[in-house]
């Protein structure tokens, strides 16, 4: 198992950043690894993942790999006011990925926890044929949330306003893009689409908004499961556990 820090330049960013990378080559020697891009909550670096969880086993349980970048407190845009996190973590990253590894592009997937669940979902759903499968753990469209008074400054950075109700209906509102998801060839969304969410998370009205959402729309394949309590650490791993990943 080779756990890997890479510091990298970032031609999108400007700037050098940071990701943690689990390869099972060891176990998997001759494998093309399909690659699991996990995103933290906001706030937190690309280590959270690595710390909080189990993840290592899963990875050469599965014959995965994992990339977790450090998204700092972008909530994976093109920030307004800072840099452009989207255009790494979709086009940058993968290209560094597949110069250092064995990796199989056609089988991306990406998940995330609360504010990285809406990166992942958000990317996910602007780039559909990129990825296989996104799942958002405690996290809907943020467009439907209140933001609490001390976040404020970080979001109008990412996001260019403090009022997110404001970007509803735009290329920030998770619930207008999965409604403009193209359909393919055969009459169905070939995305596959995981929520995961508890009543109790701090994002739960807008989880519930978008699950309603999937539901309608019977052209996707979708996996929808409601905690009764609210998520930490050990049921967001437990839900990446659920998925049909590798």
């Amino acid at each position: 198992m080779a756990l890997i820090l890479n510091h990298f330049y970032s031609s999108a960013l400007t700037e050098c950043n940071s990701m943690t990378i689990i390869a099972p080559v060891e176990t998997w020697p001759d494998r093309k690894f399909p690659v699991l891009w996990l995103l933290p909550p906001v706030g937190m670096d690309h280590t959270a993942w690595q710390r909080h969880t189990w993840i290592e086993e899963m990875a050469e349980k599965k014959g995965i790999l994992v990339v977790m970048p450090d998204m700092k407190l972008s909530y994976g845009l093109d920030m307004k006011y800072g840099f452009a996190y989207e255009k790494m973590l979709t086009q940058e990253l993968p290209e560094l990925i597949a110069d250092y590894f064995p990796v199989d592009l056609n089988n991306q997937m990406i998940i995330g926890v609360k504010e990285g669940g809406y990166a992942a979902l958000r990317a996910a759903f602007r780039h559909p044929k990129q990825y296989q499968m996104a799942a958002s753990y405690s996290c809907g469209s943020l467009t439907e949330e209140r933001v609490p008074e001390e976040l404020h400054k970080q979001v109008e950075n990412a996001f260019g306003t403090r009022k997110l109700e404001e970007l509803r209906g735009t290329e920030y509102d998770l619930n207008t893009l999965f409604e403009n998801l193209p359909l393919e060839k055969h009459g169905e969304i070939s995305l596959k689409i995981c929520l995961e969410y508890s009543k109790e998370d701090t994002y739960a009205a807008s989880a519930e908004i978008l699950a309603e959402k999937l539901k309608h729309r019977p052209v996707v394949k979708q996996r929808i499961r409601v905690s009764e309590h609210e998520m930490n650490w050990k049921q967001w791993m437990d839900a990446l556990e659920r998925e049909e990943i590798g």
